[in-house]
């Protein structure tokens, strides 16, 4: 990742129908920093159990992100949050499309028929397309990420974890809020807000974000004019707009009613490839790059490539929320969402057509004989949505709380991919003969799913300090596929024409223990399960593969923590140590049919199996502390022991490159043995009744494996990287100016990793 440069200006206006000398107060209070001025930590309230809950009181392990802290701390998008959550990585193998994994728990599956295992929720409605989980971070009151299965409240293919964003809902006082950000390639953004009364019982809210940045991905074919004319633009851009409307009716004290509509839109060049390879057989892009390109073993920021591809994204989303308490110590939620979204992606391997400029450049530094591989990969990618929750909360004052309700979703997706490989071979002179024309295959699937649910949850008080809780969730769900595929040259994708379908039912229960020792000590011990939903793979080369459906995968959690604050609340300090069981985890994996590897052919095909049982084991600590006077440290740290406990390759294939029969011990992906951060801020109050404060935020990874082999070439390795942040606030508190360097060491490096033929196809952070 390169380092990168910027200027914040944002500017906050809250106005009130009372007197002037408030009205400055208002302003300070509406645009203060979490950090500033603190000398006592504040309350965080989360809803990780469906009601409003102190974060120290609740038995989970869960991260809350204030607005304030998000602002304050630089973070726009999912990627900073898992750089400052314990157990939280992203990849990205598509752009647009990230990969969550919390306790190297997650899914690289994304064809129409599979579900990923750390699931996005806005306003508690369901996001499960990773290519709808691509979100600004703005107009948001808070973001939560539950840590472990939450197949009670959250429901089906929560195994890895949760991810639960509130937005800020319309308020009664009149909000103006802008903010800017000018910095280095050409980045901008420009925030805004408006928020207040309408009219009696009635609120308005209407929000936008803008974000723009030119790409840090060059193309050294630039330093090359001669092979292909023409300049190739720098990739790893951003291109983004979203809004967000909302009204709020409160006709009486009993009833809210809380509409919203959304908008998302993202337009950016694709993702080039970054070729990692074994020394001891180097592929043919990554010998052609380093005769090339000076140092290109360091330079992961530098490519081959003439056509980077795209990337286009758009959603669009309605939800209505009904709160209505039916009597004193009883309220009915309801929640109903409809959500669109529609992906466009364009891959290329140096373009489709035989002798492009890209392979006449290899061809020149190559030997003569050597084969070098071109062509496409494309996929379009349209999902509609509908979910509906009905649930009834306890709101009374007695020992027994409890939630329960319904759920229903339906959600249609079409994927349709292309994909084709053509074979060039480099003759004597730099000249290129066309071996094998490209001519691409396709996959065209149709997915409908039905998914319903009957869930609740209790906690019973045994005593002022002991409680009790307790919960159970049904799922039932099923996919009917309707599949076509037309073959390409290579046997990338099969010849099949089909439908068919499944079902699938499934309980899951949680029970934990609380002990509230003190006002500043809770104790916890949590047994939770968790279940993800079977499906069909992507891609296929076979009908076979294509058909048939993969089971689910199921996860049972032991946690036990600890949720402290000291020194008259200026420490917090929370600890969970953890033990969880997976079965038949669903693994997506690259292997070559045998008939192939009998031949010496390593071509592989991407297959989805019930690979593997598996255990994961770790230990997290989060804490906050205000040890002098205007000084904040603030962090993280994470231990991780994961290893699969029964997984060898399904027969009738072999592992690619250095690949194992039997992987059994190896390391699940993404899932570092150690990770931390570290934040040190100070705040100064300058005379003049201004503020100041001045932060670094430092973080380290260890190595994470990229697949099931834990092939050492396509791993992503450990880094260090940090951030320094300036930032000043007027007296007045309605305006703050920050100055801050993303990546100040100008650490390179990368977010994800695939091993593609022997090779590591790496995209950089």
């Amino acid at each position: 990742m390169q380092h990168r440069q910027g200027y914040t200006m944002q500017r906050h206006l809250k106005k009130t129908a009372i007197a002037a000398g408030v009205l400055s107060a208002c302003f300070m209070l509406d645009s203060k920093p979490v950090y500033a001025q603190a000398s006592a930590l504040e309350e965080v309230i989360v809803t990780a159990n469906r009601r409003e809950e102190s974060l120290q009181s609740v038995a989970m392990a869960v991260s809350a992100f204030s607005e304030d802290m998000m602002r304050d701390q630089g973070i726009v998008d999912l990627k900073g949050i898992t750089e400052r959550t314990p157990g939280f990585t992203m990849g990205t193998f598509n752009p647009g499309q990230p990969q969550l994994y919390i306790r190297g728990i997650g899914s690289n599956e994304d064809g129409a028929g599979g579900d990923q295992s750390v699931i996005v929720f806005i306003d508690e409605v369901y996001i499960g397309r990773s290519a709808g989980m691509d979100i600004d971070l703005f107009d948001l009151e808070r973001v939560e990420v539950l840590r472990g299965p939450q197949g009670t409240l959250f429901g089906k293919n929560v195994v890895g974890g949760a991810v639960n964003m509130i937005t800020r809902k319309p308020t009664e006082d009149t909000v103006m809020q802008v903010e800017a950000t000018l910095g280095d390639y050409n980045a901008t953004t420009l925030r805004g807000l408006i928020s207040g009364e309408l009219s009696e019982g009635a609120y308005g809210k209407a929000s936008f974000s803008t974000r723009r940045r030119d790409g840090y991905f060059k193309s050294a074919v630039n330093e090359l004019p001669q092979y292909t004319g023409t300049k190739v633009a720098d990739t790893h851009d951003v291109n983004s707009d979203s809004m967000r409307l909302g009204l709020r009716f409160v006709p009486s004290e009993d009833l809210e009613i809380n509409l919203s509509a959304s908008y998302s839109q993202i337009d950016k060049l694709g993702q080039p490839d970054h070729f990692i390879e074994p020394p001891t057989a180097p592929g043919v892009g990554y010998v052609a790059s380093a005769a090339l390109i000076p140092n290109y073993d360091n330079k992961i920021h530098t490519g081959l490539f003439v056509d980077a591809g795209s990337f286009e994204s758009t959603s669009n989303s309605f939800m209505a929320r009904v709160d209505w308490d039916i009597r004193d110590d009883l309220m009915l939620t309801s929640i109903t969402s409809v959500r669109n979204v529609d992906a466009e992606n364009v891959d290329a391997i140096g373009g489709t057509q035989s002798g492009n400029p890209l392979n006449q450049l290899y061809a020149s530094v190559l030997a003569p004989g050597t084969t070098i591989l071109y062509g496409a990969n494309f996929y379009t990618d349209e999902s509609d949505t509908f979910t509906q929750e009905l649930r009834l909360t306890s709101t009374g004052d007695g020992p027994l709380q409890w939630v329960g309700g319904l759920y229903y979703m339906t959600e249609e997706t079409r994927r349709i991919e292309s994909i084709g490989v053509g074979v060039d071979v480099a003759l004597p002179g730099g000249v290129i003969f066309g071996a094998v024309p490209y001519l691409p295959g396709s996959d065209d699937q149709n997915n409908e799913t039905s998914s319903m649910a009957i869930f609740g949850q209790a906690t019973y008080d045994l005593t002022d300090k002991l409680s009790i809780t307790a919960g159970a969730r049904y799922t039932s769900e099923e996919k009917d596929m309707d599949r076509t595929g037309t073959a390409d040259l290579l046997g990338i994708v099969g010849a099949f024409d089909f439908e068919t379908s499944e079902d699938w039912g499934e309980l899951t229960t949680k029970l934990s223990v609380e002990y509230q020792q003190t006002d500043d000590l809770f104790w916890y011990a949590t047994y939770s399960e968790g279940f993800k939903s079977g499906g069909y793979q992507g891609l296929a080369a076979t009908e076979i593969a294509a058909a048939s459906p993969f089971n689910p995968e199921f996860a049972e959690l032991l946690e036990a923590g600890v949720k402290s604050e000291w020194f008259n609340k200026r420490m917090r300090l929370n600890a969970s140590v953890f033990t969880t069981d997976y079965q038949d985890l669903q693994i997506l994996q690259l292997l070559v049919p045998d008939s192939l590897a009998a031949q010496g052919i390593q071509t592989g095909v991407l297959v989805t199996q019930n690979a593997a049982d598996a255990t994961v084991e770790g230990l997290e600590l989060e804490f906050t502390a205000f040890p002098v006077e205007n000084l904040t440290v603030q962090g993280s740290a994470t231990w991780l022991d994961t290893a699969f406990d029964n997984f060898s390759v399904p027969s009738g294939y072999t592992a690619p490159g250095e690949g194992l029969t039997d992987r059994s011990g190896n390391g699940l992906r993404n899932a570092p043995d150690f990770a931390y951060n570290l934040l040190v801020r100070y705040d100064w109050q300058l005379a003049s009744g201004a503020s100041l404060a001045a932060q670094v935020d430092w973080r380290y990874k260890d190595l994470v494996w990229q697949d099931p082999d834990n092939l050492l070439f396509s791993a992503v390795p450990e880094y260090n990287a940090g951030d320094l942040r300036l930032t000043y606030t007027t007296a007045a508190g309605n305006t703050q100016v920050s100055a801050w360097v993303t990546n100040f060491t100008d650490e390179d490096y990368f977010l994800h990793n695939y091993p593609t033929l022997g090779v590591g196809n790496a995209t950089p952070a």
